[in-house]
């Protein structure tokens, strides 16, 4: 392997983890749709008096 291909190889790879590292992150930090009432419901339990 030349050392113009070892250096993109290398340069792709870490590029493909840092996007991967971003889409973990927002997947966190954001709900799904389907689950906005579940999650209102964690942070705001509601308890009968």
């Amino acid at each position: 392997m030349t050392r113009q291909k070892k250096i993109f190889l290398l340069v792709a790879l870490l590029f493909t983890l840092v996007v991967a590292l971003f889409a973990i992150d927002m997947a966190r930090r954001t709900t799904a749709p389907w689950n906005k009432k579940k999650q209102v419901n964690r942070v705001l339990p509601v308890t009968p008096k």
